[in-house]
C-alpha cells in the first residue's frame, strides 16, 4: 500500500473515532452546578447585614426600590442590592457537614458577616488557601463558593447609601443657601425666582441649577465626622412639610455635605459648582 492511501486511511479513522466520540456525549444530559439556594432575588423582601465594619444595617424592599430603615432612614443604591442578591444563585463548588469543633478553621467563629435573607441566614466565613473560594454556612451544611461579593458582604452601612444627593424622582421646591435662594413660583411667569435678583441671568440657567442639584452624586457616602459644620444649605421638596439639611464642612482634602440628622456625610468633589450662585454662561 502507497504512503498516500495509508495516509487516507489514518486521517478517515481519525475522522470516523472523532465523530464516535461527538455522537457518544451527545445522548447526555449538561450537568448543571448547583446553586447556593432555590431563592429568587424577587421573593426577596428584606435584608440585615452584620458584620465587623459597622453597626447592623437592615434594608426592606419598596416596591420596585430598596429603602435602608436602620441605621439611617435613606434610599439605598439599588444596584448594589441586585449585586448582593446574586448569591442567591452562586455557583456552589463543594458542599459538606463539618464537626462542629471544627468552624474556626473556616472563618466561622466568629463568622465575618452574617447576612439575613427574609428568613433565611447566611453566614459568611473565610476563603480556602487553594482556590481562595469563599466559605458559606447555611443551617448545618458548609458551602464553597467563588468569592465574588466580599465589597459587599463586608461592606459598611453607608456603602449601601444612595449616592444622590436628592431622591429619586423627587422634585424640588426650594434651595437655599447662604448666599442664595432659588425658589420655585408655580403661579408666576418664571418658573424660578432667585434671590436676590439678577436680571441678566435667564430662566435656562436657573432651570440647569435645579437640574444640577437633582443629579448630583457623591464619590462615597461615609460616617459623618464629629465636628460641627461651617455653614449650612437647605432644600425643600415637593410634598413634603420639612426641609432637608446639609451642613458644608471644609477639609483639607476637599468638601463634604453633611446630612446632620442621620450621620452621614457625602464626598462630593463638585460642591463648589453648587453651591455657587447661578450665573450665565459667556
Amino acid at each position: 500500500m502507497s504512503r498516500n492511501r495509508i495516509n487516507l486511511v489514518l486521517v478517515l479513522l481519525v475522522t470516523c473515532l472523532g465523530a464516535l466520540v461527538w455522537l457518544s456525549g451527545a445522548d447526555k444530559p449538561q450537568t448543571q452546578a448547583t446553586k447556593l439556594t432555590q431563592m429568587l432575588p424577587d421573593q426577596i423582601d428584606n435584608i440585615r447585614i452584620s458584620n465587623h465594619n459597622g453597626p447592623t444595617f437592615s434594608m426592606r424592599r419598596e416596591r420596585e426600590s430598596w429603602r435602608m430603615t436602620e441605621p439611617y432612614a435613606i434610599e439605598v443604591d439599588d444596584v448594589r442590592v441586585r449585586r448582593l442578591l446574586d448569591i442567591l444563585a452562586s455557583p456552589v463548588h463543594t458542599r459538606f457537614e463539618p464537626e462542629q469543633g471544627n468552624l474556626a478553621e473556616f472563618g466561622l467563629t466568629p463568622p465575618a458577616a452574617v447576612v439575613e435573607l427574609n428568613q433565611l441566614e447566611i453566614r459568611i466565613g473565610g476563603t480556602d488557601p487553594i482556590a481562595h473560594r469563599r466559605y458559606i454556612g447555611i443551617g448545618k451544611m458548609l458551602y464553597l463558593i467563588k468569592d465574588l461579593y466580599p465589597h459587599l458582604l463586608l461592606a459598611p452601612a453607608e456603602s449601601f447609601v444612595s449616592r444622590k444627593i436628592v431622591p429619586h424622582a423627587a422634585e424640588l421646591e426650594l434651595i437655599q443657601t447662604p448666599d442664595w435662594k432659588l425658589a420655585r413660583t408655580p403661579n408666576a411667569t418664571r418658573v424660578w425666582q432667585l434671590t436676590p435678583a439678577a436680571t441678566d441671568i435667564s430662566m435656562d440657567r436657573l432651570t440647569a441649577k435645579v437640574d444640577e442639584w437633582k443629579n448630583a452624586q457623591a464619590l462615597k457616602v461615609v460616617r459623618a465626622p464629629a465636628v460641627a459644620a461651617d455653614s449650612r444649605i437647605e432644600i425643600q421638596l415637593k410634598g413634603s412639610e420639612s426641609a432637608i439639611s446639609f451642613g458644608i464642612l471644609r477639609q483639607p482634602q476637599g468638601m463634604l455635605l453633611l446630612r446632620e440628622d442621620l450621620g452621614i456625610g457625602y464626598d462630593l468633589p463638585g460642591i463648589g459648582s453648587l453651591i455657587s450662585v447661578p450665573a450665565e454662561a459667556y
